[in-house]
């Protein structure tokens, strides 16, 4: 998409007087109430009563859990949007972990832990709503709030990831642009980090089961030991990710786990591995596949073994639109706000990828400091100060694009 040169609409700098504390309270309250991934009941219900109270509709997409909420701008035709959809998007799902950060709204869910800062995205999210919702009369077209579920599962084809069960209702099918958002604890309250380009890894796991021939260990000529594969393939892989792609580019190939025999005198006619590949560029998770690919048949065939290649691809990287970002950035300044980029992708993965190969748009981190706890850690914990900022950059984004669209 290219650039309009018609001017945009005047910022809105404002949001009502107790706003930030409106939000920090909703944000302590889903703290305290974590839930699994699609198992966020609780925190549904509690979402959709906020909005329902402030005269918000909900969309009927038959989720069991998270929501789509609608809000349609009333402004007179002079205003461009009309007939146009933007969504923003916050996740909502928490993980695992028994809370150790003394805080006094911790986790009543034991075991449970908003450890990545879901709570505070779905708030930032619920703001901007809020705020779109007061607005309504300001802006034309429709803003979809986009409250999604199981961002952290393990996704499987039975239990996908959250962004494709909430793409599968068909519920978003006439969005044109989407924004994402997500707490970072590499940076401080009030600094907003958007990235053009790629934003986050795209995941993708291997597993690799290798066949021999069993012997005794003492007679190893009257078997084939698929441990030489094996290590020879640990080695070899590592190759890939350094001399097959660009140096330039993020990407990552991992051996976690390695399995053989049973004894030590014993040579097993069985060995297997199983690790993930990350990658930032699409390009190289192309590269990476069918470089593996050569590799285990190459080895398997030199060792005189045979190999089962598996590889599961999860969900594909975040690569954030020039236009969208470099958009988002400019209300950001325009907002007041302090926007860096961090130059290089993060290899996490993130799920939002699903929603902008849709349709383009732009991911967008807040800052949450407490960067000596790490986030997936049972210390973890956003501070709240950007809230109702991020919330703002929310809402005047999605207004603006608005009217960006309906410039053509």
């Amino acid at each position: 998409m290219t650039a309009r040169t018609h001017p945009h609409p005047a910022p809105l700098t404002t949001v009502p007087q107790g706003f930030q504390e409106e939000l920090e309270a909703h944000a302590r309250w889903f703290h305290q109430h974590p839930e699994p991934s699609y198992r966020e009941f609780v925190t549904t219900e509690r979402i959709r009563q906020i909005l329902t109270d402030r005269g918000i509709e909900i969309l009927d997409t038959g989720l069991q859990t998270g929501l789509v909420a609608r809000i349609r701008g009333e402004a007179d035709a002079t205003v461009p949007g009309e007939g146009h959809v933007v969504a923003v998007r916050g996740d909502i799902d928490a993980l695992p972990i028994v809370e150790q950060t003394g805080l006094p709204y911790a986790s009543l869910n034991d075991g449970y832990l908003h450890g990545c800062g879901h709570d505070y995205n779905l708030t930032t999210a619920l703001g901007a709503a809020l705020l779109l919702a007061d607005r309504r009369k300001a802006f034309s077209g429709t803003v979809k709030v986009i409250f999604q579920p199981a961002e952290e599962v393990a996704a499987t084809e039975e239990t996908p990831t959250g962004a494709v069960t909430v793409l599968s209702t068909g519920a978003l099918d006439d969005v044109e642009t989407f924004y994402g958002v997500h707490d970072t604890n590499a940076a401080e309250p009030g600094v907003f980090v958007i990235n053009p380009g790629p934003d986050s890894g795209a995941v993708d796991k291997f597993r690799i089961t290798l066949h021999g021939r069993g012997t005794h260990a003492a007679h190893p000529n009257g078997g084939v030991n698929p441990i030489r594969t094996l290590a020879a393939l640990v080695d070899g892989i590592q190759s890939i990710a350094g001399q097959d792609v660009d140096p330039t580019h993020p990407r990552v190939v991992t051996v976690t786990h390695v399995e053989s025999g049973t004894a030590w005198n014993v040579i097993s006619p069985t060995a297997f591995l199983e690790g993930t590949a990350r990658t930032a560029f699409p390009e190289d998770r192309v590269i990476i596949h069918d470089r593996f690919q050569a590799l285990v048949d190459g080895l398997a065939v030199a060792y005189g073994t045979t190999a089962d290649f598996e590889w599961e691809y999860g969900s594909p990287s975040v690569v954030n639109d020039a236009h969208w970002s470099t958009f988002a950035t400019s209300t950001a300044k325009d907002l007041g706000l302090t926007v860096v980029s961090q130059g290089q992708a993060s290899l996490g993965g993130e799920d939002f990828s699903y929603y902008l190969q849709q349709a383009p748009g732009t991911f967008i981190h807040i800052g949450v400091g407490n960067g000596d706890r790490p986030m997936h850690g049972p210390t973890f914990f956003p501070k709240l100060d950007a809230l109702a900022e991020g919330a703002n950059l929310l809402a005047t984004t999605a207004q603006r694009t608005l009217a960006e669209l309906g410039g053509n």
